[in-house]
């Protein structure tokens, strides 16, 4: 039985706050985002528990398939709230990594969270074959479940394998949570060498007591407290979750990112391989030094690890490793001093400023 990778809700609001979102710049989207690279024209498959209308995915849910308990129909209505959850981190407008990416819902686990091999199989054989409207394919299937294959026969775990192999051969990139019995554990499909493997860390970037280990984790992200849309807006509109289903759909959004940008570079979809090797080295180091079993190669990020800024005095362009970037308001000279808002920092970079009122300082976090 493949389950969803997450804990129980911690918390649910109906406002964002701006501390809400603190763990979501940590990702260097906003490095992409000043570049108008917001994951437009990719698509992303959340296979999950179906995908809820929000209004922070509004006109981006392509229309899906549900392969549990109504098979081949449209239905992908989210019962659970979890797959609402993953999709509003990869692509929500506020929440989310890249958030002109459509989702395309792909519902495997029922309201209980739970779903069936054969059904999952026959769900990455439908995205192998899809194609939007006007022709695009799937880039990226997200995947925030796992099983130990206890209760899975060799056979089905072998197909299982099989469809993940199609799904790489047919340049898509597969993403899927580590698990989250926070040992070293052989889970599935996460252990499958053709898969990116997430695990998850804290705010603080250290590892998650929950997230699984072993020597196929390839990177990690975020996955504690991690806030996102709840998929019964009329009682709640977000809400905040931990796990590995967490952490698995922001490297999802970043991935996203990179895929929009060789499309945008170079007019062509990126090939598979290529982007998990971007995946792989737009990381930071976490642990031990290298790869190891808890982290991966490191954490995913796309915030630069050298960066050169350059501005002038009313210039209303800022040139950030040699990417020019607008301001809304060209820096300017006061008292003999040269005066630059700290925000135009953290939006050119990514990172997320922690000011120390009684200090009277600011820090830098990246």
């Amino acid at each position: 039985m493949l389950k969803v990778d997450s804990f129980n809700i911690d918390d649910m609001k109906n406002e964002l706050q701006e501390d809400d979102l603190r763990f979501l710049n940590l990702s260097g989207r906003k490095a992409f985002h000043s570049q108008g690279i917001l994951g437009q024209g990719v698509i992303v498959a959340v296979v999950d528990t179906g995908v809820s209308n929000h209004t922070e995915l509004e006109g981006r849910i392509l229309r899906g398939r549900n392969f549990c308990n109504y098979r081949g129909s449209t239905n992908t209505e989210d019962d659970n709230g979890h797959g609402t959850h993953v999709a509003g981190s990869i692509a929500g407008t506020n929440v989310g990594i890249a958030p002109k990416t459509q989702i395309l819902p792909v519902k495997v686990l029922s309201g209980d969270g739970d779903g069936n091999i054969k059904d999952i199989i026959k769900a990455l054989q439908w995205i192998k074959e899809y194609k939007s409207k006007d022709g695009r394919k799937v880039s990226i299937v997200s995947i925030s479940l796992s099983t130990n294959g206890q209760k899975e026969s060799e056979k089905d775990l072998g197909e299982f394998h099989e469809s993940i192999k199609e799904l790489v051969k047919s340049n898509l990139a597969v993403i899927c949570s580590a698990g989250n019995s926070s040992i070293e554990e052989i889970r599935y499909p996460a252990v499958f060498k053709e898969v990116i493997c997430v695990g998850a860390v804290d705010l603080e970037k250290k590892k998650a007591l929950f997230s699984t280990e072993g020597e196929h984790v390839d990177v990690c992200q975020i996955g504690v407290n991690v806030l996102s849309c709840w998929y019964k807006q009329s009682e709640y509109d977000y809400a905040v979750m931990s796990g590995t289903s967490m952490s698995t759909p922001i490297v999802s959004g970043i991935a996203a990112l990179i895929a929009c940008k060789h499309k945008v570079a170079l007019g062509e979809a990126i090939p598979e391989d290529y982007l998990w090797r971007n995946l792989k080295m737009s990381t930071k180091d976490l642990g031990i030094p290298g790869a190891d079993t808890k982290y991966g190669v490191g954490f995913c990020t796309l915030q630069p690890l050298q960066t050169n800024i350059i501005v002038q005095h009313k210039n209303k362009t800022m040139i950030v490793n040699d990417q020019k970037i607008k301001l809304d308001k060209a820096p300017e000279i006061q008292e003999g001093r040269f005066m630059l808002p700290a925000r135009f920092i953290s939006e050119a970079t990514g990172a997320f400023i922690e000011f120390d009122k009684k200090e009277k300082s600011a820090k830098f976090i990246y």
